[in-house]
C-alpha cells in the first residue's frame, strides 16, 4: 500500500467499536447472576427522580466497575450469591444424587445486542453550561490582551435514561431469567444516564405500577419527565388479564403522550395470535424525530378506521431486532418500524395460569387428539423440541438445558410453544406453592409416550442419558437449584422421596421404549409412582356423594329442590370414629358482606366487596365431640397446649358424640387443627371469613343459602323469632347431631345455626381494606377478638345470615355455642 498508511481497521467508527469491545467485552459475557449489590427503587424520591433527569451530572462506573442491578423480575424470589461449589469426588451409588443445573446468560447473543444499541449511546450537551471550555477561554483571553476572560460550556452526558418495565403476571414468571438479563444487558453497557427497573404488574384486569422490592405503587404519570429524555421499554408476552381487558394498553399509551415507549415481546409475530395481540393492527410506524414519543408516530401505511388507536413500536429480543430499533429511536427522522395499533379495549380469552386458553378441555380429549392438535399449529423446531423434552423432566430450567444441547438452533419461543402448548401440567409431585420456574411439570397422560414412539430410540437414550451426565459433570459456580438426576443403575427401593418417584416417572417412560427386561422395569417403577400418587390426593381420588338442596320464598315455602352432587374425602380419626369428612369447595369470585337494603344487616357487614377464593376442602359438618375427643386424647401429638377431653355442655345427651364440640376458645381450636395437621401429614387450619362465607353462601346471594329466609325445619336456631313472613318454628334450646337438615349447594350442614363457628382472621369493624383473595385478615385487626360466623342454636334468624359476623367476647371466651369447623387447602386438587 504504497503512499499511504497501512491500517488494520476499516475507519474510526470501526476502531470505536473495537475498542469499546475490549473494555466491555467482559460484562457482556459474564453470568448476569455473579456476586452484586441490591438497590432499591422505592427510595428515590419524585424529586429526586426529575433533577436526575434534567441534566444535573452524570454518574458513570469507573472502568472496570459493574453497577448494582436491581433483582430479576420477581425480588420474593431472588437467588442469593453463593460460594463456588467444589466438583464432587464421587457419585453416590444409589439412583438419584443432589446436583447444581448451569443456567448461562439467559438474554441470546448479548454481545451482538450491545453492539446492535450503540446508536443509543449518544452524548448531547446538558442544560447547565458548568464546564470550562478551554479553547473559547483561551481565545477570549488572548483578544482581551491577556485579561482572563472565562468562558464555560455545557458538558456533554448520556442522552437517554431507560425505564425497563417488567410485566409481572402468572405467564410471565416463566421468564424470569430473560427479565433479569434485560435489566443487566442495559445497565452494563453504560450507554445510558440511568437504567431503572418497574414492576408492570397485569395479572389482574387493571394494570399496577410497583417500583422497587417493596412493591409500592406508582402512578404511572409519575414517571414522565419534563425533560423528555426517558426511552421506556416494556418487557411482556402479553399474556396476562390486563392486555386483555386493555387497561396495560391504556396505561402505556399515557407515558407515549410524552415518552417513546416499546414493547419488547418475548415471543415472535407468529405466536402473537394467541395472546393479547391477537386483534392488534399491524402497521409500520414513522418517528418524525429522535426518541419521538408514541403520540406523534405517523402510521406508514392507510387505516381504513376512525376509532382512536394506540400506536407501540415492537420488537423481539434478537440483534437484528434491536438493531432495528435502535436505529428508530436515534435516527433524523424518518426511520420506521413495525408497531402494532390497539384500540382502547382488546377482545380474547382468559388465560390460565401456564397462559393456555382456559376454555380449552384437554381432559376431554384423547392423547392423540391433544397431540394432533399441537403439530398441526406448532413450528418445526418446537414439534423437534417437544420430542426431546419428551426424554427429560420437565422442569423449566432442565428444559432449557436440554434445548440448549440437544435443539441448539431453536429460540426461547419455540420452548414457549410446547409449554403453553395445552400439553402440559403441573406434576402431582410438584412442591406446594412452587412458583412457574420452580415447579414440576408433565406432559398429559400418554403424550410423553406417544412423543418416545415417534422419536428415534438412540436418540432418546442419548437425550436421557446426555442430560444426567452433564449435569453431573457441570454444576458449581453458576445460579443454580438443586435436583435429583435418575441413576438407571442405582437400587429402586431408594426411590421412596416425591422428588425421586417424580424423576422415576421420566425414567419408566424411557424405559418402556427399549422394550424387552426394561420394560419390566419400567413397568416396576411405574407401580410404585401410580401407588404414591393414590396417597396423593387428585381429584381422580376424591369419593363422590349426591344429596339434595332446598330453596324457598318469604313465607318459607319450599320453591325448588335441587339433585346435586360433591366431591369429597375421608381423614380416619381412629378405630370405631366416624372418619373427619372433607368436601371440596371450588374456587371462584363472589360478594362478600351484605347490601344496605338487606333486611336488618349490619355496618360492620360493608362496604360488599369482590373476593376470589381458591379451590380448598372444609369439613362437611362441624367437628363434633366424638372427633374432638379423638384428637384431645392424643397426647404425642400436642404441639403446644393441653385439650380437655370434652368440653361440650351438651355432652352425656342422646347422639352427644355426632352433637359439634363447644365451649372451645380459639387457642384450643388452633391446637386442634396443628395435631391433625401432624397426624394426617396435610395442612388443616380455621378457615378465613371470606372462604367461610363463600362456602356458606354456595352461589347465592340472598340471606341465606336457603333463600329469602329459613324455617326451623331447615336449620337448628331459635326458631320462635321469624325473620321474613315464615311460620314459628320450634326453639329446641340446644344442638343437634350434626348433619339431619339440608345442605346447601357444596354439600355443607349445619352452616346456619347450631354452633358459632371461629374464623382464622383478627376482628376488623367492616370491610374497608380487606383482602381480596380469601386469605385470612390479620394485619391491622383487634389481636384479642376473631370473628365467629353462621349463627347457633339460641340466636334469632337475623344473626344466622350468610353475612353475619360476630365476636362478642375474647378468643379466650367459651361459651356452648363456640364450635368451629376446618379447612385443608391442596395446591393439586380440584
Amino acid at each position: 500500500m504504497e503512499g499511504k498508511k497501512a491500517i488494520w481497521w476499516e475507519d474510526e467508527r470501526e476502531m470505536a467499536e473495537l475498542i469499546w469491545c475490549a473494555a466491555y467485552l467482559d460484562r457482556i459475557i459474564a453470568p448476569w447472576s455473579m456476586e452484586q449489590s441490591e438497590q432499591s427503587e422505592a427510595t428515590s424520591s419524585n424529586d429526586k427522580e426529575d433533577n436526575r433527569s434534567s441534566g444535573s451530572g452524570e454518574k458513570t462506573p469507573p472502568p472496570g466497575a459493574i453497577e448494582s442491578t436491581l433483582p430479576v423480575a420477581y425480588p420474593e424470589n431472588i437467588d442469593r450469591p453463593m460460594q463456588t461449589s467444589q466438583k464432587r469426588d464421587s457419585v453416590e451409588s444409589d439412583r438419584s444424587s443432589p446436583v447444581r443445573v448451569p443456567d448461562p446468560f439467559p438474554i441470546p447473543e448479548p454481545t451482538a445486542i450491545s453492539k446492535a444499541i450503540l446508536p443509543l449511546a449518544r452524548r448531547v450537551p446538558g442544560l447547565r453550561a458548568d464546564e470550562l471550555d478551554i479553547e473559547v477561554t483561551v481565545e477570549r483571553t488572548a483578544e482581551a490582551g491577556g485579561l482572563p476572560m472565562l468562558a464555560f460550556r455545557p458538558p456533554l452526558e448520556r442522552w437517554l435514561e431507560v425505564h425497563l418495565l417488567i410485566d409481572r403476571s402468572p405467564p410471565m414468571e416463566f421468564w424470569g431469567d430473560l427479565a433479569g438479563g434485560m435489566t443487566t444487558l442495559f445497565r452494563w453497557q453504560g450507554f445510558f444516564r440511568d437504567v431503572r427497573v418497574w414492576w408492570f404488574e397485569t395479572g389482574e384486569n387493571e394494570a399496577r405500577l410497583l417500583s422497587g422490592a417493596g412493591q409500592i405503587e406508582r402512578n404511572p404519570r409519575s414517571l414522565v419527565a419534563p425533560s423528555g429524555n426517558r426511552l421506556f421499554i416494556v418487557l411482556t408476552d402479553t399474556l396476562g388479564k390486563a392486555w386483555r381487558s386493555g387497561s396495560a394498553f391504556a396505561t402505556l399509551a399515557d407515558l407515549g403522550k410524552e415518552h417513546p415507549v416499546t414493547i419488547a415481546h418475548i415471543f415472535p409475530q407468529e405466536l402473537w395470535q394467541r395472546t393479547a395481540l391477537e386483534g392488534a393492527i399491524l402497521r409500520p410506524l414513522i418517528a418524525p424525530g429522535p426518541a419521538s414519543a408514541n403520540a406523534i408516530l405517523q402510521v406508514g401505511e392507510r387505516l381504513r378506521t376512525k376509532q382512536i388507536l394506540y400506536r407501540f413500536p415492537i420488537f423481539n429480543l434478537s440483534p437484528a431486532h434491536f438493531a432495528t430499533w435502535a436505529k428508530f429511536i436515534a435516527g433524523s427522522g424518518g426511520n420506521s418500524i413495525q408497531g402494532v395499533l390497539m384500540g382502547a379495549k382488546t377482545a380474547g380469552v382468559n388465560m390460565g395460569e401456564t397462559g393456555e386458553e382456559e376454555a380449552a378441555a384437554p381432559e376431554a380429549e384423547s392423547p392423540e387428539e391433544l397431540l394432533r392438535g399441537f403439530l398441526i399449529d406448532a413450528s418445526p423446531l418446537a414439534r423437534e423440541l417437544a420430542k426431546v423434552l419428551a426424554a427429560v423432566p420437565l422442569i423449566p430450567p432442565v428444559m432449557r438445558l436440554a434445548q440448549r444441547r440437544f435443539l441448539p438452533d431453536s429460540k426461547h419461543w419455540h420452548l414457549a410453544e410446547v409449554f403453553f402448548s395445552g400439553l402440559v401440567e403441573k406434576s402431582t409431585f410438584s412442591p406446594e406453592g412452587a412458583t412457574v420456574p420452580d415447579a414440576w411439570y408433565d406432559f398429559y397422560p400418554g403424550i410423553r409416550q406417544l412423543l418416545l414412539a415417534d422419536s428415534a430410540n438412540r436418540r432418546t437414550i442419548d437425550i436421557w442419558r446426555g442430560i444426567g451426565d452433564y449435569i453431573r459433570d457441570h454444576y458449581g459456580e453458576f445460579r443454580d437449584f438443586s435436583a435429583l438426576i435418575p441413576n438407571p443403575q442405582g437400587s429402586l427401593a431408594d426411590a421412596v422421596s416425591d422428588r425421586s418417584l417424580y424423576f422415576a416417572e421420566v425414567d419408566a417412560a424411557v424405559l418402556r421404549t427399549w422394550g424387552g427386561e426394561y420394560a419390566d422395569i419400567a413397568q416396576n417403577i411405574e407401580e410404585r409412582v401410580r401407588q404414591r400418587k393414590q396417597e396423593i390426593l387428585t381429584p381422580e381420588k376424591l369419593l363422590k356423594f349426591p344429596f339434595e338442596t332446598i330453596y324457598v320464598n318469604k313465607r318459607g315455602e319450599i320453591t325448588k329442590r335441587e339433585p346435586l352432587e360433591a366431591y369429597y374425602y375421608q381423614e380416619p380419626l381412629g378405630e370405631g370414629i366416624e372418619p373427619l369428612t372433607m368436601v371440596a369447595i371450588p374456587g371462584g369470585t363472589f360478594l362478600m358482606g351484605s347490601p344496605p337494603n338487606e333486611k336488618d344487616s349490619f355496618k360492620d357487614e360493608r362496604p360488599e366487596h369482590e373476593v376470589t377464593v381458591s379451590n380448598f376442602f372444609m369439613g362437611k359438618y362441624p367437628i363434633t365431640q366424638a372427633q374432638w375427643k379423638a384428637i384431645a386424647s392424643r397426647t404425642d401429638l400436642k404441639v403446644e397446649k393441653d385439650l380437655d377431653l370434652n368440653p361440650a355442655y351438651f355432652k352425656d345427651r342422646p347422639d352427644s358424640d355426632r352433637r359439634p364440640v363447644e365451649q372451645v376458645n380459639w387457642d384450643h381450636a388452633i391446637e386442634f387443627c396443628a395435631r391433625l395437621s401432624k397426624l394426617t401429614g396435610r395442612e388443616y387450619r380455621l378457615p378465613s371469613e371470606a372462604e367461610w362465607e363463600y362456602a356458606c353462601r354456595a352461589g347465592t346471594t340472598t340471606p341465606f343459602y336457603f333463600g329469602e329466609t329459613i324455617t326451623g325445619e331447615l336449620a337448628n336456631y331459635n326458631a320462635s323469632r321469624i325473620y321474613a313472613e315464615e311460620p314459628k318454628g320450634e326453639y329446641r334450646q340446644q344442638t343437634t347431631p350434626v348433619g339431619q337438615f339440608h345442605p346447601n349447594a357444596f354439600g355443607l350442614y349445619d352452616m346456619h345455626g347450631n354452633v358459632r363457628e371461629r374464623c382464622a382472621d383478627t376482628w376488623h369493624d367492616n370491610y374497608d381494606g380487606a383482602p381480596t383473595d380469601g386469605s385470612p385478615w390479620i394485619e391491622n385487626g383487634n389481636d384479642n377478638r376473631s370473628p365467629l360466623r353462621g349463627g347457633s342454636w339460641g340466636f334469632n334468624p337475623t344473626f344466622c345470615r350468610s353475612a353475619i359476623r360476630n365476636y362478642f367476647d375474647r378468643r379466650d371466651y367459651r361459651d356452648n355455642d363456640y364450635g368451629f369447623r376446618v379447612v385443608c387447602v391442596f395446591g393439586r386438587t380440584l
